[in-house]
């Protein structure tokens, strides 16, 4: 994790804002790009220093893994909807924490893992006992279409309309009252995500420090992101014809009462990735998947190969892929955060789910294994690639058999 202020590099999150933590501190953190990881990483850096946090959230969040940590609790309900999410508790039970910990970091907004953001009429959520507002910014999305990078794009005043996400768009969907100041309470931060090194990126960070300083406001920035980490590109695979199913199966409305394929995107949109993306034939499938680069397969009759290889051209630098196919239901977020700790590791560059020591989807390959990837043809997948190499596969066994069965044919 990197960090920087006008003061230079800092330490620690708190010294990067600039903030003195009151007694029994409530923080909302707002924007997109990358509030759940600052969250966590902050509740880590708290807990490091001796103090006592709880994290939570006025909307939803993902439902994290093995967050049960010394001096970490996260307390919230549990989503009726979606069992991979958290929600807003009862506001008396919300107000009630504040007493509970030292410092209560709240996820308050909601982004579907946009880089930036501009709220609608309901949002954000921020308690009036906030002391500390943080706004994020994910600095991944200068240069590209709003409509690809801003949650809620279409909401954007004419004003703030224009072809190309630019420093001055950027600084307008922050420090606006009706944009990331919106509803703030206390002291106001911004912290600009997703620098991770890269020159044009640092170089907005410093303008736009600039722009915020003039109107008072206090920045930091640099890449929550462990320097460490794995690149990794998370690439869904939906453009089959679904020949045995008898119609579109990823449109198919489960017992849950979703379309099928909401498992794959609420999976993907869950796990820290380096870029999220969706191949697919389908207008109605390509509609849902907020936060995903959208490949069309123009010829889903060459096979998965195709997809496959539009997914990697899509990946660009990416130091790995994950191709998850669309038609198990009962993936999750979980099931795919094993799969990329256990390619972390280090130990084998194939990392794939198992069920009873089967080999089953989703898989990871490393970015050496592009060149062999980039010459496949027709239906033969990555299990041609695996057979030359097995000594270089790991297998990762699912918690239930549910996690890996796909959906092939149409309910009698």
């Amino acid at each position: 994790m990197e960090l920087q202020n006008l003061r230079g590099r800092q330490n620690s999150i708190t010294d990067a804002l600039q903030l003195t933590l009151p007694e029994h501190a409530v923080i909302s953190v707002v924007g997109a790009g990358g509030k759940t990881s600052l969250v966590f990483a902050w509740a880590r850096e708290l807990a490091a220093a001796g103090k006592s946090v709880i994290i939570t959230t006025t909307t939803h969040m993902f439902r994290p893994e093995g967050t049960e940590e010394e001096g970490i609790r996260v307390i919230a309900a549990d989503d009726p909807e979606d069992p991979n999410k958290l929600t807003a508790l009862p506001d008396d039970v919300l107000i009630s924490l504040r007493d509970e910990a030292d410092v209560v970091l709240i996820e308050a907004d909601g982004s579907r893992r946009m880089p930036l953001k501009w709220p609608a009429d309901h949002e954000p959520v921020i308690p009036d006992c906030t002391d500390i507002t943080v706004c994020v910014a994910g600095l991944s999305g200068i240069g590209k279409a709003p409509s690809d990078v801003i949650y809620r794009a279409d909401k954007l005043p004419e004003s703030l309309r224009r072809d190309t996400v630019d420093l001055n768009l950027v600084h307008a969907l922050v420090s606006s009252v009706n944009g990331g100041r919106k509803g703030v309470r206390g002291e106001f931060r911004v912290f600009m995500n997703q620098v991770d090194n890269d020159t044009d990126r640092l170089a907005a960070a410093y303008r736009l420090q600039q722009f915020f300083a003039v109107l008072g406001i206090q920045s930091a920035w640099g890449s929550l992101r462990d320097p460490g980490d794995v690149k990794l590109a998370v690439i869904l695979e939906a453009a089959g014809d679904s020949k045995r199913f008898g119609s579109n199966k990823l449109l198919h409305i489960m017992e849950n009462g979703r379309p099928m394929i909401s498992s794959a995107l609420d999976a993907a949109r869950g796990v820290n990735a380096y870029k999220r993306i969706l191949v697919t034939q389908y207008d109605e499938v390509a509609a849902m998947a907020d936060g995903f680069t959208v490949i069309r397969n123009d010829r889903p009759d060459l096979g998965i190969s195709r997809s496959m290889q539009l997914g990697i051209e899509a990946a660009g630098d990416a130091d790995a892929y994950m191709f998850c196919v669309c038609d198990q239901p009962g993936l999750r977020t979980s099931t795919l955060e094993r799969l990329i700790e256990a390619y972390k590791k280090g130990t084998a560059g194939i990392v794939s789910l198992a069920w009873q020591g089967k080999m089953c989807n989703p898989k990871i390959f490393s970015s050496r294994y592009r060149g062999e990837l980039m010459s496949l043809s027709g239906d033969t997948g990555g299990r041609q690639i695996i057979a030359g190499h097995e000594s270089d596969l790991l297998l990762v066994e699912a918690k239930s058999e549910d996690e890996v069965l796909d959906i092939d044919h149409s309910p009698e």
